[in-house]
């Protein structure tokens, strides 16, 4: 669905608390009933005595998915789950400089088409892949493709599939190189790169060498909320770099929504 300008105009002067978004000023009864649309298509329902739109989750996620995209989109499951494009992948896999024998951690690997790439990139590799919907591990176990590719018998190549939530789940392996595309949903892009950073962490000195490859939504960029501030600062520290990718790179994946790639070399 796509959404107008002026309706992405009264989205970015809403104001949101929570799972609340309020409509700031006095709207014509034509500009009502547009946003009023966008905000029921995007999961908002009017509540009179709130006088806002109540979203079952945070709303400003979802909102700035709409105002980065320009049209609203619902995943296409629970999981939040939008395949990473293979352009993108090629370009974050040849950015990491995957060398042979890198141990290496995928933290949200969906239908696992990033490990595939890595798996090709050099040899003699120990893959970790994280996966929180159980029935797409049990796909990637069944994957010949995938299986082919991390016989260590002849590639050299292992893969550990684990099903787990990425943020709750005690790792204590050190990595080279961590390489995602973690779900937007709720900063969750955020919060997922920040983990991952962490495990880069060994005695508070981040592993020498290693690699973090990310894509990320481009609100990184512009929200001004206490985690997002923090996430950018801390990424300036360690000498990181967002890159915009171009308009519509997940178009094929179903989603609008503008990316970026994060690169850190430590």
């Amino acid at each position: 669905m796509q959404v107008s300008n002026d309706v992405l105009a009264v989205l970015s002067e809403a104001r949101v608390e929570g799972n609340k978004l309020f409509l700031e000023g006095q709207l014509d009864r034509r500009l009502y009933t547009n946003t009023n649309k966008v905000l029921e298509a995007a999961g908002g329902k009017w509540n009179r005595k709130e006088k806002a739109h109540i979203f079952d989750g945070s709303a400003e996620g979802r909102i700035d998915d709409i105002i980065l995209s320009g049209s609203v989109v619902v995943p296409k499951d629970d999981f939040n789950f939008f395949p990473t494009p293979e352009k993108i992948i090629n370009t974050m896999v040849a950015s990491a400089n995957i060398q042979d024998g890198d141990r290496v951690l995928e933290p949200s690997c969906g239908d696992g088409r990033i490990v595939k790439a890595v798996a090709k990139a050099a040899k003699n590799l120990n893959i970790v892949a994280v996966e929180l919907d159980e029935k797409r591990v049990q796909q990637l176990n069944n994957d010949p493709e995938i299986m082919a590719l991390v016989n260590p018998e002849l590639t050299g190549t292992s893969l550990e599939l684990v099903n787990a939530d990425f943020l709750s789940l005690e790792m204590d392996e050190k990595f080279d190189v961590i390489i995602m595309n973690p779900p937007f949903k709720n900063k969750a892009d955020i919060k997922h790169t920040n983990r991952a950073l962490d495990l880069l962490l060994s005695g508070g000195m981040y592993t020498q060498g290693g690699r973090l490859r990310g894509i990320l939504s481009a609100g990184v960029l512009f929200r001004e909320d206490a985690l997002t501030k923090a996430f950018r600062e801390r990424v300036k520290l360690l000498g990181g770099s967002f890159t915009e990718l171009e308009d519509k790179a997940f178009k094929e994946s179903g989603t609008l929504v503008k990316t970026v790639l994060l690169e850190i070399d430590f």
